[in-house]
């Protein structure tokens, strides 16, 4: 497994895990939200998972310049047929610790869903407000936050 930086020529790789993960983890409706992301500034902390030469994951982290700060753990994603093979807790753990080195003291928040929230609660993330199928339909959003 290699973690780099991510480039614009990994766009439909990236695209490809998104959607390996529809109808359960993302809706169809934030792929153009997951493309806006990938044309920002925060794309410089952006980080795609290669296993083989492969690119079967993605994540990154996002300063929020709120009263006070925050940083966020953003479009995490591991391809659906590498699931539960510790990928996911790879690149999490690597975010955590990216986050904490270059904005060290910061508060770290994730939006995820129902499904997902077990794993997060287990790096020490407390759920601070649930929205009821606030992704889609099915897909409940979870605003997590974990205390430095």
């Amino acid at each position: 497994m290699n973690i780099r930086p991510y480039r614009p020529n990994d766009l439909d790789a990236v695209i490809a895990v998104f959607r390996s993960n529809i109808p359960k983890y993302f809706a169809e409706s934030e792929e153009q939200g997951l493309r806006d992301f990938l044309k920002t500034d925060w794309v410089d902390d952006y980080y795609v998972v290669e296993l083989d030469g492969e690119v079967v994951g993605a994540g990154g982290i996002a300063y929020n310049d709120l009263v006070p700060p925050t940083v966020s753990l953003c479009w995490g994603m591991i391809r659906s047929d590498h699931l539960g093979t510790g990928l996911g807790k790879a690149l999490t753990e690597f975010r955590i610790q990216l986050a904490c080195q270059k904005y060290p003291g910061l508060p770290l928040t994730i939006g995820t869903s129902q499904h997902t929230e077990g794993f997060y609660k287990k790096f020490g993330f407390s759920t601070v407000k649930y929205v009821k199928d606030g992704f889609g339909l099915g897909i409940d959003e979870c605003k997590m936050r974990r205390e430095p």
